[in-house]
């Protein structure tokens, strides 16, 4: 099957999923002993298991549930308890296959989606700084996390902090060999809210470009998902700008009801924006 793309209804895919959810239940007794397969978990398995209704037959002289079995599997897939403290932010890998908990000492563990099992880490941050938000790298290989004053960016195998980048509000362009950043400045002292948006190389942190482009009279911010728009809020009009974080030229313009505007959402896929007010 390899290279194929299967229906999300297939009864392959329903198979393997139930697998998973099957391994994912039972991974205990297993990982201790391998025939807790047979003795124990098909015997426990939910009756309309496919994984059970297929095997179960093949083992007839086990355990049998007689009262309380559930006919499904249950909606919670899984419980990941992978931290001593409480866990700060929960970001998805690109392709959802791993996700990364942090938890409020700054430690890092990146997760099976499917399992929830620990794949890497814990990891934990040198700075001391308080934690804002992170991202994935588009090809899910290093998260990159936003602090009060600056950012890091870290290899999600190894725990290695690859380098630091100052400023505010990072995300990573869809091509993943840059990061844009925003910095806030108020270069006449008199309220006028004025951004700075740089580029960074992805690879090493070297700044590539120090003044892409600024706005000024700016309210509110907001990076797309995939690192092409940048959102701006005017301040002193009821309009949004898009300007392209790629060269920062010609910015589209979109008027919105008036009044105070309290943030800006893009969709998950960059398509939509929100703005709520």
């Amino acid at each position: 099957m390899a290279g194929k793309t299967l229906d999300p209804d297939h009864k392959l895919t329903l198979f393997i999923r139930d697998a998973l959810r099957f391994i994912s239940a039972f991974i205990t007794p297993i990982s201790q002993s391998a025939p807790q397969i047979y003795i124990s978990s098909l015997s426990f398995a939910p009756e309309q298991s496919l994984v059970a209704t297929k095997f179960r037959s093949r083992f007839p002289n086990t355990i049998v549930v007689t009262e309380g079995k559930p006919s499904q599997w249950p909606m919670t897939v899984f419980t990941a308890e992978h931290h001593k403290d409480r866990v700060r932010h929960l970001v998805f890998s690109p392709d959802e296959s791993t996700f990364a908990s942090i938890s409020t000492r700054k430690n890092i563990c990146v997760c099976d989606s499917e399992t929830g099992h620990c794949i890497s880490g814990p990891f934990e941050l040198t700075c001391d700084e308080g934690l804002y938000t992170a991202c994935f790298s588009p090809d899910g290989k290093h998260i990159l996390l936003e602090l009060d004053t600056c950012a890091v960016v870290v290899d999600i195998e190894t725990g290695e902090e690859q380098f630091w980048i100052e400023g505010w509000y990072f995300v990573f362009i869809q091509d993943g060999r840059r990061i844009a950043s925003i910095d806030w400045i108020d270069e006449d002292k008199a309220g006028d809210q004025t951004i700075v948006v740089k580029l960074w190389d992805a690879s090493n942190g070297a700044l590539i470009s120090n003044r892409l482009f600024e706005v000024n009279d700016v309210a509110d911010t907001r990076f797309s998902p995939d690192g092409r728009l940048l959102a701006v809020a005017r301040m002193s009009e009821s309009v949004i700008e898009l300007w392209s974080v790629e060269d920062g030229k010609d910015p589209r313009r979109f008027s919105y009801p008036p009044g105070y505007l309290k943030s800006l959402y893009f969709s998950p896929t960059s398509d939509s924006l929100m703005a709520v007010c």
